[in-house]
Order: C-alpha cells, then sequence, then structure tokens
C-alpha cells in the first residue's frame, strides 16, 4: 500500500492506494515543521491518521509539506513518518517540489502556489531550478491568505475600510478589536486565524475596497516572485491553492494585466500527486 501526502500549514490531504486506485481519502490538521516541534507530528497522525489504516501496511510514503525546505526539517518529518510507519519507504519533500510535479508534470514553466502561504518555482521538467525564498507570513507570502487577511484586518482596525465592511466583520465573527489583537498575538497559530478571514474577502468581494486588496495582494506577488525570474514572459504559470481557486478570475485578471501566461489553476494538488506516482 502507497500514502501519498500534501501538507500546507491548514489541512494535510493523504490517498491511501494499492497502486492502481484510490482506497481512501483523509484529511487531517496541516503540519508545518516550523510550527511545531517534531513529536507533534507523532501526536498528530496518531490520534487523525492511525485510526483510518493499517500502518503495518504502508510500504511507500511520499510526503509533500509546507516548510520541508530544509534537511533539518525533512529529517525530523521523516523521522517521524518512519515511527509510524516502520516498514515503508519514505520521501519527504518540500510542497514546491509536489506543487511542479502536479502543475507541470514533465513541463517547463513556472508553478505557483497561494494557499495559506505562498511560493514559486521555475521547473525545468524534471527539478526546480530556481526558486524565490518564501520568507514566511510575517516577511512575505504576498497574495496568500494569510497576507490578504492581514491586508483586510489592518484596513479594519484601523478603520480605513468602508464602514459597512467593517460593521459586517465584527457582527459575523462576533468579535472586538481587543479580540482580533488576542487571537494574533496571544494565541498559537495566528497565522491560520489570519487566513482564515480571506473567507470573509470570498463572501465579501463585490465590495470594492474588498476587491481592490486582493488584487493588490496578487500584484504584491506578481512582483515580488514571478518578475524575478527572467523569462517569465515566454513561460507558462500555474497555480495551486485554495486562494488561486476561489479567487481565480481577480487572479487571470491581473495576470493578463502583466502579460503572464496562466496555464492551469487548481485547488489541491493531491489527485494529481496520486497519479504521478501511480504512472497513470
Amino acid at each position: 500500500m502507497i500514502l501519498i501526502a500534501d501538507s500546507g500549514s491548514t489541512k494535510t490531504s493523504w490517498i491511501l492506494t494499492d497502486g492502481e486506485k484510490i482506497i481512501k481519502n483523509i484529511t487531517t490538521v496541516g503540519y508545518n515543521p516550523y510550527y511545531y516541534k517534531g513529536d507533534s507530528l507523532l501526536d498528530i497522525m496518531k490520534v487523525e491518521l492511525l485510526p483510518l489504516i493499517d500502518g503495518d501496511s504502508i510500504e511507500k510514503v511520499f510526503f509533500y509539506g509546507s516548510g520541508c525546505s530544509s534537511d533539518i526539517n525533512c529529517t525530523m518529518v521523516k523521522s517521524g513518518l518512519w515511527q509510524l510507519f516502520p516498514n515503508a519507504l519514505v520521501e519527504v519533500n518540500h510542497d514546491l517540489f509536489g506543487a511542479a510535479v502536479a502543475l507541470l508534470k514533465k513541463n517547463e514553466g513556472i508553478a505557483c502556489i497561494l494557499g495559506t502561504g505562498s511560493n514559486s518555482c521555475y521547473w525545468d521538467g524534471k527539478k526546480i531550478i530556481q526558486n524565490v525564498p518564501s520568507v514566511g507570513y510575517l516577511l512575505g507570502d504576498e497574495g496568500s491568505g494569510t497576507y490578504i487577511g492581514m491586508k483586510l484586518l489592518k484596513g479594519i482596525l484601523e478603520d480605513r475600510a468602508p464602514s459597512d465592511i467593517i460593521k459586517i466583520f465584527y457582527n459575523k465573527y462576533n468579535i472586538s478589536f481587543e479580540g482580533v489583537l488576542n487571537e494574533i498575538y496571544n494565541k498559537p497559530k495566528p497565522n491560520v486565524f489570519i487566513s482564515a478571514i480571506s473567507i470573509f474577502a470570498q463572501e465579501n468581494i463585490d465590495n470594492y475596497w474588498v476587491r481592490n486588496v486582493i488584487k493588490q495582494s496578487f500584484i504584491d506577488f506578481i512582483e515580488n516572485q514571478i518578475m524575478q525570474y527572467s523569462n517569465f514572459q515566454n513561460l507558462q504559470v500555474s497555480f495551486l491553492g485554495s486562494i488561486a481557486y476561489y479567487f481565480r478570475d481577480i487572479l487571470i485578471e491581473t495576470c493578463n494585466e502583466n502579460d503572464i501566461n496562466v496555464d492551469i489553476i487548481i485547488k489541491d494538488p493531491i489527485e494529481s500527486l496520486f497519479l504521478y506516482h501511480t504512472n497513470k
């Protein structure tokens, strides 16, 4: 049996396959080694994953995860997976590698992630040959759910957003100014809370200010990521992630205005990763 995982900061999508067909789809909480200690992966999967599968039957594990960009983090994740699946060959790669495989396969192009966080790479059809470093939500992550959420929250908290949007926000979340600051500065995983505000953006997409926040966030991503690849105007650019998927009309419009050729946009790479690893 083969276990394939695509893990972001918000959720992890798993596919259990016999190499021919999908046996089971499973969703667990997201795991990013920058935000968790090594033992946390074990604790999470013991509760959310192992009760649903037979760990001893797993022969291969392919794990693509956010935060798995350094040897230290990959080793941390691999060690946890080995303890859970002692009979398995375990491979751990960055989620950006998984995104490139899912979006571009053997074709040259630029693969982009726009989900809770953001990232991009130049893929030559076999490997990543250039990557603009992702510095996380405190310093970057332009165009991501967290970035959009921060821009919206800043405008709302500083009373720069339209009054109707401010009223709708506080009523929807039944939260005060102080309550928002408490979520951000005193509770764990503030990036997940902030990113969830992108749902509010989706619900109020017809508001000119909200739409402008989203569009400017995509402009920032284009300028700080895509435009850093010297040949970007002659390459196909593909996107995956919930933000790219749900705001694809604004994303395509913004890309077109910057002479960027958008190829495909998908929400989740897990099905494509299944096809890749089963040679379908």
